[in-house]
């Protein structure tokens, strides 16, 4: 097996002068995103890059980006898509814990680069890239400017490196308050593309959405997929994701062959009922994954778009885009099943032994197969508690997902909940106790605590109760701005609670089900709102 940056020049070798990358008016055929990716690679390994070092990228999803993403590939680098909306302090501490490594950043964001790399640990940064910019006034300097990529060959680098390397490095949220790095190889994520491209028979008339954020794992699929089936991939831009009547007119206008979104999303368009009887002619596929996905709002989806096929995925971060998924006959009366493993991939529930459960009981699900990751970036110590053998000796090697399961009697899976206190926000994987950990930090904060209730809209609800220092007088709004000066918007509580004192149980620890009760029961103030 290739790696990925080869299968997609196979394809653009196939289809030179088709569309490959449309953003608006803008669009990059499959001729010219390779040349782009070339220059780009020459450029990166003439300003020292090596094969395996890490590239973190703070260039949000455009035709730059996808340039970007294939240059590093090219050149043998490791992709570290940032979210360049989180705090300067955030993407500072993940340069630091992926460094030493190049900073890539488009032009309009060379200052944040600047401000992210003067945050980093000293040596974090080896290099500042700005291949959209001629400036050269930044401190520190640039290593790597526009006119170094024009410079620089349209041929294709030699290639380096193998299938079994490391193509990406994503963040996820960790319950100790450090999010996690997982790297992804190119094998592992070209087993999933290859499959879901075949299963779902995508080719040249197709037209892809990318909907999904460049650091968050589906987004693999989402621009692999397309670019090596010879499919135009469109990607979302910002203003059609602000409302629900937004995006359903990006895929009317699109004329998109597919959607792969997240349950919140398609949940929010269901009930603003922004998707008419037949709507979206060319639409023949919608799928989703990340989280819980209502039935009732399936049933809306199914019901308005017979002409569509329906499937869901499940799956972790590490074990590689998604490792089961099921495709609906009929519009769902109860929670709908993960399905099924992908070929090459095995799920399985499992006791607190770790053993195999019969049909029917419930338990850990575990994954093993292709799509498992190699393990934690620089942490042995969460790689060996999380990446395990089953049995012992047997050499079939898993990843814990604390995930609760089953399986039904004809080997289809279904999902129990969480073991811990993890939540899916937006597709998002929230550890609460990395909130927690983050909000009782501030020098502000005394005392903290987060939990989850479910939202009306069927998702979690992250929501936070607090006391202040002495001495010290906030608004709910303003501790809500200050803990969004260390986390993602996606991860910041929407209840807040001011409290004098924290509830504790029997135990004297903090009673997470009490506060759980008092903000179902809506005592709590909205999000922004001042403390009572």
């Amino acid at each position: 097996m290739t790696r990925l940056e080869q299968l997609v020049s196979a394809q653009a070798a196939r289809t030179p002068e088709a569309d490959a990358v449309v953003f608006g008016p803008e669009r990059l055929t499959y001729r010219q995103l390779e040349e782009r990716a070339n220059r780009l690679a020459h450029a990166l390994r003439a300003g020292g890059l090596r094969p395996a070092e890490t590239v973190c990228l703070l260039v949000p999803k455009s035709p730059d980006a996808i340039v970007s993403l294939l240059g590093v590939l090219k050149a043998g680098g490791v992709c570290v898509p940032l979210d360049a909306a989180s705090p300067v302090d955030r993407l500072a501490s993940l340069v630091s814990r992926t460094g030493p490594c190049r900073l890539l950043a488009d032009g309009r964001r060379g200052r944040l680069a600047a401000e992210v790399a003067a945050a980093a640990a000293p040596g974090a940064v080896a290099a500042l890239c700005l291949p959209g910019s001629d400036a050269t006034a930044t401190d520190p300097a640039p290593a790597l400017t526009a006119a170094d990529v024009a410079a620089a060959p349209t041929t294709a680098p030699e290639p380096v490196g193998g299938p079994d390397d490391v193509a990406y490095l994503l963040f996820t949220s960790g319950s100790s308050g450090e999010p996690k790095g997982v790297p992804l190889t190119h094998a592992g994520i070209a087993h999933f593309v290859t499959w879901a491209n075949e299963h779902f028979g995508l080719g040249p008339d197709d037209r892809i959405s990318c909907h999904l954020q460049l650091h968050f794992d589906g987004s693999l699929w989402d621009v692999y997929g397309p670019l090596t089936s010879g499919a135009e991939l469109h990607l979302v831009p910002p203003e059609a994701s602000l409302l629900p009547t937004t995006l359903a007119a990006f895929i009317r206008d699109s004329r998109l062959t597919q959607w792969l979104s997240v349950p919140s999303v398609l949940s929010a368009m269901a009930r603003h009922e922004v998707v008419e009887k037949d709507d979206f002619p060319d639409l023949r596929r919608v799928l989703w994954g990340g989280e819980v996905f209502p039935p009732t709002d399936v049933e809306f989806w199914m019901r308005r778009l017979p002409h569509t096929t329906f499937t869901g995925f499940y799956g972790t971060t590490e074990t590689t885009i998604a490792s089961t998924f099921h495709t609906l006959t009929a519009p769902p009366d109860e929670a709908l099943p993960v399905g099924r493993p992908l070929p090459g991939e095995w799920v399985e529930a499992v006791d607190d032994q770790l053993r195999p459960l019969p049909p029917g009981e419930v338990g850990e699900l575990v994954i093993g197969g292709a799509g498992v990751s190699p393990g934690y970036w620089r942490d042995p110590e969460r790689t060996a508690a999380s990446f395990i053998e089953l049995p012992e000796g047997s050499g079939r090697r898993a990843y814990r997902t604390g995930d609760l399961g089953s399986r039904d009697a004809d080997g289809l899976l279904r999902f129990h909940g969480r073991a811990d206190r993890q939540v899916k926000v937006n597709g998002y994987r929230v550890e609460l106790d990395e909130v927690m950990s983050e909000l009782h930090a501030l020098p502000e904060v005394s005392a903290a605590a987060v939990v989850s209730i479910p939202g009306r809209a069927g998702g979690p609800l992250i929501c936070a109760a607090y006391t202040l220092a002495e001495g010290v007088s906030l608004t709910a709004r303003q501790v809500k701005s200050r803990l969004g000066g260390k986390v993602p918007g996606y991860m910041l509580p929407a209840r807040w609670l001011a409290l004098e004192s924290l509830p504790a149980n029997a135990n004297g620890k903090t009673d997470l089900r009490a506060l759980q009760q008092r903000f179902t029961a809506d005592e709590a103030v909205p999000s922004g709102g001042g403390a009572p």
